[in-house]
């Protein structure tokens, strides 16, 4: 596993966990080690494969510090549909967020990539050639989650989907040695031990530096003020209160929608929900 970069060996990691089990924070604390850099949600799949979304692409790497020449300069050339240029992307665009991020010389390159599932041909390939984070959550904690949103019931149904669709297409890969599982209730009640077994997957020595005070750059690539304080840049307090959930916090909806699920239920026995 891994990959070529001119004469140095940079590790490729995806987090792929569904949507609401603590990717971004995972993200952010992978990103804050001193040799690893981390994207959180790229999206440069859904750029260069149905539904071909470059304007979110776009957007995401803005919030990376990349400028509007820097972002179209790593798509051209890339061919849409095409699992080789999408991996080449990664590898064009390390030395940028190096150079961006003061990290020369990273040994690992992540990205945090919910949805790299609507690419059905990207998720095979992962699974069989590169080392992956799969976060994983309550479901009774994620759709408290996602119904305590202030949108149309609809989208909350379509975020529901997409948890069902991320189980469904991972499942295949949950026990391979190079998919290690990371649940969010360890990481928030104690993420020393979580981060020791996921920087030792990835190929790093344990660091604390994910617990320390430091300003990060570029705080709004992190996607939600739960992981970082957008303004400051610093890190938040783990929080072992939002892994605390129970039937009584749900509405019908959400039972309902819980009820009678069986890929939800193999989903809960297999990570111990």
């Amino acid at each position: 596993m891994g990959r070529e970069r001119g004469s140095a060996l940079a590790e490729q990691v995806f987090i792929v966990g569904p949507l609401r089990t603590g990717s971004s924070l995972t993200a952010r604390c992978l990103d804050d080690h001193p040799q690893a850099i981390c994207l959180c949600e790229s999206e440069v799949s859904r750029a260069l494969f149905a539904p071909f979304a470059t304007r979110l692409h776009f957007d995401r790497m803005e919030a990376h510090g990349l400028g509007p020449r820097e972002i179209m300069g790593l798509l051209d050339g890339k061919l849409q549909g095409s699992v080789d240029d999408l991996l080449r992307w990664y590898g064009d665009v390390l030395p940028i967020l190096e150079g961006r991020l003061g990290k020369h010389g990273a040994a690992v390159l992540g990205d945090k990539s919910p949805d790299l599932d609507l690419a059905p041909a990207t998720v095979a390939l992962v699974a069989e050639r590169f080392r992956l984070v799969y976060t994983v959550r309550d479901p009774r904690a994620i759709l408290r989650s996602i119904w305590r949103d202030d949108e149309p019931e609809s989208e909350k149904l379509a975020r529901w989907h997409s948890f069902k669709r991320n189980v469904a297409s991972w499942m295949p890969f949950w026990d391979r040695p190079n998919l290690l599982v990371s649940r969010y209730e360890d990481l928030v009640r104690t993420p020393e031990a979580a981060m020791h077994s996921i920087y030792a997957h990835c190929g790093l020595a344990y660091s604390d530096r994910y617990m320390q005070g430091f300003e990060r750059l570029f705080p709004r690539r992190f996607l939600w003020t739960t992981a970082i304080d957008w303004e400051t840049g610093v890190r938040r307090q783990f929080n072992p209160a939002r892994a605390e959930v129970s039937d009584a916090d749900l509405g019908d909806v959400e039972r309902s929608l819980l009820a009678g699920d069986r890929q939800v239920a193999m989903f809960r026995e297999r990570f111990g929900y």
